[in-house]
């Protein structure tokens, strides 16, 4: 059975051997955590959007979580979790002024942060980012102006209308949406309860993921409702 981790996780700690407990327990509880030590480190990771959660120590050896939080927030739009024992209250506004979710006190209990970990999951599992032009769902990302989708960086070729009915089901993420709402969105008319181009353009789509063994997205069709839009958390393609 293959392995498919509740979350990839950065974790941004310079104390060894806490590092290696938070580590050891986080993967046995189904994340898969990379482990840096330095902000220097942190400069060299490729592909920092994978994550979907960064775990970041305050005092570090050659900087500051404070500072990094802002190098880290150029680079992705993840939720930051402070780890830290300045217990202040102070320290935690700056750091939750500073765009952070959370704010946890050392010593760490390790089912707290987990606990806390699934929290954020929770939250972000419906849209990690949404503007007026872009939506990322997990790995997969909607860019509405120039109407292209990718999973993992990769291109996912759509048709101009297959890209519209999925960018209006993603900005509905887990939520049924009426056939006739679709319908008026897209093709810009009233819903006569007869034209079937949605649940055409649908159809496609479906056969698509699956063709591209995209087997974490769905789009449901809920009797006498309308559809509901799925994108599972902690899964990748492979």
């Amino acid at each position: 059975m293959s392995f498919k981790p509740l979350c990839k996780l950065l974790l941004i700690e310079d104390d060894l051997p806490l590092a290696s407990l938070t580590c050891q327990y986080l993967r046995k509880n189904q994340c898969d955590v990379v482990h840096i030590a330095t902000g220097a480190e942190f400069d060299l990771l490729a592909n920092i959007d994978e994550f979907q959660i960064v775990l970041c120590d305050v005092m570090l050896p050659d900087t500051d979580g404070f500072s990094l939080i802002k190098r880290i927030k150029q680079n992705t739009t993840c939720p930051v979790l402070f780890l830290t024992a300045l217990d202040e209250s102070i320290d935690q506004i700056q750091g939750l002024e500073l765009g952070a979710v959370d704010y946890i006190v050392k010593p760490i209990d390790p089912p707290v942060l987990l606990a806390r970990i699934n929290v954020q999951l929770r939250i972000n599992k419906k849209v990690l980012k949404e503007n007026n032009n872009k939506i990322i769902l997990n790995n997969l990302v909607l860019d509405n102006q120039f109407k292209k989708a990718f999973f993992n960086d990769e291109l996912i070729l759509l048709t101009i209308q297959e890209f519209e009915v999925l960018f209006i089901l993603a900005q509905n993420h887990l939520i049924i949406l009426p056939r006739e709402q679709l319908f008026k969105q897209v093709i810009g008319r009233e819903y006569d309860g007869l034209d079937r181009a949605v649940d055409l353009v649908i159809s496609r789509l479906r056969k698509k993921f699956e063709q591209l063994n995209l087997s974490f997205i769905s789009i449901r069709s809920i009797r006498g409702k309308g559809y509901l839009f799925d994108c599972e958390s902690g899964l990748s393609l492979k």
